[in-house]
């Protein structure tokens, strides 16, 4: 990686979720996914090896910069293990807050209605 100044204001968060668990990692938009992964690896006891992350469906790049893979402040980014002895990974889980939100507004709506 090249060394770039790295100055507060030029952080970023990204929402990395898996199943019920939501991690605010601070990173920066030149910095390579795999720094990304060793900072979740730390948390999480894990090696970078065994999960990967994934953005809008597709898995992120190790070697790629998180400003190259299309991602912006405060976006989820999925966190999926390998599968113990396989090459697998587990099925991406999370709640969604946005959809369950919209749910509970429409039954909020639909309850207060006259019939």
């Amino acid at each position: 990686m090249t060394s770039v100044a790295r100055l507060p204001q030029d952080s970023m968060h990204l929402r990395v979720k898996r199943k019920g668990t939501t991690m605010f990692i601070l990173c920066y938009p030149e910095q390579e996914v795999i720094e990304v992964k060793r900072k979740i690896g730390k948390i999480v006891g894990r090696e970078p090896t065994t999960f990967r992350l994934m953005y809008k469906d597709v898995v992120l790049s190790d070697d790629a910069t998180v400003r190259a893979q299309q991602i912006s402040p405060n976006d989820v980014v999925q966190l999926a293990y390998k599968l113990d002895g396989s090459e697998q990974y587990e099925k991406i889980e999370f709640d969604d807050l946005d959809r369950l939100h919209a749910e509970h507004e429409a039954k909020i709506k639909a309850a207060s209605s006259p019939r």
